[in-house]
């Protein structure tokens, strides 16, 4: 599965971005959010129709035992179909479509690794796992270069050592195409 996973990930990201007559577009890029960055290569696959691929490093804060604040950051891959639904109708109201700057419906398989992991605490591990997360989100234009992204969704992840549960995504992304 992880061997399928890389061979899809790395296919579509190294394949060169090319504009088509189509409302999608592909766009390669750097992503930065609130706790991490990301590399990505959107594939415009159908007029309504894209693959988002990206890695990234990302990781979160906690509070420890002893009342310090702990950080864990990793590496982490993603594949994400994309539908976006409102071109036509962002068209229509004379808003602009270009960079993919519509609403969407996605479904995001997420891997964490432990590839480059990095904490300030020895004894905290990242737990390798695969989430597969529906999505709703939006792309809005700020700039030629620029891009806003937000997304939200609901899903479930599967951890080694049987560390299973609820899954879920938040993004607040801007994204510089290059």
């Amino acid at each position: 599965m992880k061997k399928i996973f890389f061979v899809l990930f790395f296919a579509t990201t190294l394949t060169y971005a090319q504009k088509n007559n189509n409302s999608s577009e592909d766009i390669f890029g750097i992503k930065i959010g609130l706790i991490g960055g990301w590399l990505n290569y959107e594939k415009s696959l159908s007029e309504k129709i894209t693959l988002n691929t990206e890695i990234g490093y990302e990781g979160g804060f906690l509070k420890g035992t002893d009342n310090k604040i702990d950080y864990i950051f990793t590496t982490t891959f993603s594949i994400e179909p994309r539908y976006y639904y409102n071109f036509e109708k962002r068209k229509e109201k004379g808003k602009k479509t270009n960079n993919n700057s519509a609403n969407y419906f996605s479904t995001e398989i997420f891997y964490v690794s432990d590839l480059l992991s990095s904490s300030n605490r020895n004894n905290l591990k990242i737990i390798k796992s695969f989430s597969l997360i529906p999505k709703y989100g939006l792309r809005r234009v700020l700039s030629e270069k620029l891009n806003f992204e937000f997304a939200f969704g609901l899903g479930y992840s599967w951890g080694e050592n049987s560390i299973n549960g609820i899954a879920s995504s938040l993004d607040l992304r801007i994204n510089l195409k290059l």
